[in-house]
Protein backbone atom coordinates (compact mmCIF):
# COMPACT_ATOMS: atom_id res chain seq x y z
CA UNK A 1 0.00 0.00 0.00
CA UNK A 2 1.25 3.48 -0.85
CA UNK A 3 1.97 5.62 2.20
CA UNK A 4 0.80 9.03 1.02
CA UNK A 5 1.95 10.70 4.21
CA UNK A 6 5.56 9.80 3.40
CA UNK A 7 5.09 10.41 -0.30
CA UNK A 8 3.47 13.82 0.12
CA UNK A 9 5.32 15.10 3.15
CA UNK A 10 5.08 18.88 3.05
CA UNK A 11 5.14 19.06 -0.72
CA UNK A 12 2.32 21.46 -1.59
CA UNK A 13 2.32 20.45 -5.26
CA UNK A 14 1.61 16.81 -4.45
CA UNK A 15 -1.04 17.78 -1.86
CA UNK A 16 -2.74 19.85 -4.56
CA UNK A 17 -2.60 16.90 -6.95
CA UNK A 18 -4.28 14.66 -4.39
CA UNK A 19 -6.95 17.28 -3.69
CA UNK A 20 -7.54 17.68 -7.44
CA UNK A 21 -8.33 13.96 -7.76
CA UNK A 22 -11.02 14.04 -5.05
CA UNK A 23 -14.52 14.33 -6.54
CA UNK A 24 -17.87 15.37 -5.14
CA UNK A 25 -19.90 12.39 -4.04
CA UNK A 26 -16.93 10.23 -3.16
CA UNK A 27 -17.18 8.43 0.16
CA UNK A 28 -14.14 7.93 2.36
CA UNK A 29 -13.64 6.21 5.69
CA UNK A 30 -10.93 7.82 7.79
CA UNK A 31 -9.99 7.88 11.44
CA UNK A 32 -11.04 11.40 12.33
CA UNK A 33 -10.23 13.36 15.46
CA UNK A 34 -11.26 16.50 17.31
CA UNK A 35 -9.36 18.40 14.60
CA UNK A 36 -12.19 17.42 12.22
CA UNK A 37 -14.86 17.91 14.87
CA UNK A 38 -15.21 14.24 15.83
CA UNK A 39 -15.52 13.36 19.50
CA UNK A 40 -14.07 9.94 20.38
CA UNK A 41 -16.62 7.53 21.91
CA UNK A 42 -14.32 5.65 24.28
CA UNK A 43 -12.03 7.05 26.95
CA UNK A 44 -8.44 7.09 25.75
CA UNK A 45 -9.33 7.03 22.05
CA UNK A 46 -7.80 9.69 19.81
CA UNK A 47 -10.59 9.57 17.25
CA UNK A 48 -12.92 7.23 15.42
CA UNK A 49 -13.35 5.82 11.95
CA UNK A 50 -16.11 7.63 10.12
CA UNK A 51 -17.62 7.48 6.65
CA UNK A 52 -18.05 10.85 4.98
CA UNK A 53 -19.30 12.24 1.68
CA UNK A 54 -17.31 14.89 -0.18
CA UNK A 55 -19.71 17.69 -1.15
CA UNK A 56 -17.26 20.30 -2.41
CA UNK A 57 -13.83 21.84 -2.40
CA UNK A 58 -13.12 25.41 -1.40
CA UNK A 59 -12.42 27.92 -4.14
CA UNK A 60 -8.87 28.52 -2.91
CA UNK A 61 -8.02 24.82 -3.20
CA UNK A 62 -7.16 24.48 0.49
CA UNK A 63 -9.90 22.22 1.88
CA UNK A 64 -12.59 19.63 1.26
CA UNK A 65 -16.17 20.14 2.48
CA UNK A 66 -17.94 17.05 3.72
CA UNK A 67 -20.79 15.60 5.76
CA UNK A 68 -20.66 12.50 7.94
CA UNK A 69 -22.49 9.24 7.42
CA UNK A 70 -23.84 7.82 10.68
CA UNK A 71 -25.31 4.44 11.53
CA UNK A 72 -28.25 6.10 13.27
CA UNK A 73 -29.76 9.51 13.90
CA UNK A 74 -28.74 11.00 17.23
CA UNK A 75 -31.96 11.17 19.25
CA UNK A 76 -30.53 14.01 21.36
CA UNK A 77 -30.38 16.41 18.41
CA UNK A 78 -33.12 19.01 18.02
CA UNK A 79 -35.91 17.98 15.65
CA UNK A 80 -34.76 20.57 13.09
CA UNK A 81 -31.43 18.71 12.80
CA UNK A 82 -32.87 15.19 12.94
CA UNK A 83 -35.00 16.05 9.90
CA UNK A 84 -31.83 16.85 7.95
CA UNK A 85 -30.53 13.28 7.89
CA UNK A 86 -30.61 11.71 4.45
CA UNK A 87 -31.16 7.95 4.25
CA UNK A 88 -28.64 5.87 2.29
CA UNK A 89 -29.91 2.36 1.63
CA UNK A 90 -27.44 -0.48 2.06
CA UNK A 91 -29.11 -2.19 -0.92
CA UNK A 92 -27.87 0.67 -3.14
CA UNK A 93 -24.38 1.15 -1.67
CA UNK A 94 -22.18 -1.88 -1.22
CA UNK A 95 -19.74 -0.04 1.08
CA UNK A 96 -22.49 0.25 3.72
CA UNK A 97 -22.57 -3.51 4.20
CA UNK A 98 -26.00 -4.68 5.33
CA UNK A 99 -26.96 -1.60 7.33
CA UNK A 100 -28.81 1.48 6.08
CA UNK A 101 -27.13 4.69 7.24
CA UNK A 102 -27.86 8.41 7.44
CA UNK A 103 -26.00 11.42 6.06
CA UNK A 104 -26.03 14.24 8.63
CA UNK A 105 -26.72 17.23 6.39
CA UNK A 106 -26.98 19.55 9.40
CA UNK A 107 -23.27 19.37 10.22
CA UNK A 108 -21.16 20.62 7.31
CA UNK A 109 -17.47 20.06 8.04
CA UNK A 110 -14.18 20.75 6.32
CA UNK A 111 -10.76 19.16 6.28
CA UNK A 112 -7.60 20.87 5.08
CA UNK A 113 -5.74 19.44 2.11
CA UNK A 114 -2.73 18.88 4.38
CA UNK A 115 -4.76 16.89 6.92
CA UNK A 116 -6.57 14.93 4.21
CA UNK A 117 -3.23 14.02 2.62
CA UNK A 118 -1.93 12.96 6.02
CA UNK A 119 -4.88 10.58 6.59
CA UNK A 120 -5.37 9.42 3.01
CA UNK A 121 -4.51 6.07 1.51
CA UNK A 122 -6.04 4.59 -1.63
CA UNK A 123 -8.04 2.00 0.32
CA UNK A 124 -9.84 4.76 2.26
CA UNK A 125 -12.05 5.58 -0.74
CA UNK A 126 -15.10 3.36 -0.28
CA UNK A 127 -17.50 4.34 -3.02
CA UNK A 128 -19.47 7.13 -4.60
CA UNK A 129 -22.92 8.54 -3.97
CA UNK A 130 -25.15 8.58 -7.04
CA UNK A 131 -25.97 11.95 -8.59
CA UNK A 132 -29.60 12.08 -7.45
CA UNK A 133 -28.69 11.36 -3.83
CA UNK A 134 -25.85 13.90 -3.98
CA UNK A 135 -28.22 16.60 -5.25
CA UNK A 136 -30.64 15.88 -2.38
CA UNK A 137 -27.81 15.88 0.18
CA UNK A 138 -26.60 19.26 -1.07
CA UNK A 139 -30.14 20.67 -0.95
CA UNK A 140 -30.51 19.50 2.64
CA UNK A 141 -27.16 21.04 3.62
CA UNK A 142 -28.18 24.38 2.11
CA UNK A 143 -31.60 24.27 3.78
CA UNK A 144 -30.25 24.08 7.32
CA UNK A 145 -31.14 27.31 9.08
CA UNK A 146 -27.86 27.60 11.00
CA UNK A 147 -25.44 26.88 8.17
CA UNK A 148 -23.09 29.72 7.26
CA UNK A 149 -23.89 31.17 3.83
CA UNK A 150 -20.27 32.30 3.61
CA UNK A 151 -19.13 28.72 4.13
CA UNK A 152 -21.60 27.37 1.57
CA UNK A 153 -20.40 29.91 -0.98
CA UNK A 154 -16.75 29.10 -0.22
CA UNK A 155 -17.40 25.43 -1.10
CA UNK A 156 -19.55 26.13 -4.15
CA UNK A 157 -22.84 25.03 -2.62
CA UNK A 158 -24.81 28.22 -3.35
Amino acid sequence: MVNFKELLGNNNQLQNLLLDTVEEGEVYRLCMTKEEGIIPKNKGDEGRKKFFVVVGKDQEGNAIGFVLINSEINKHLPESRRKLHYLLKASEYEFLGDQDRFVDCSDFKRISKERFAELFSIDKMKGKINKNDLVEIKKAICSYENVSMKLLKRFGLT
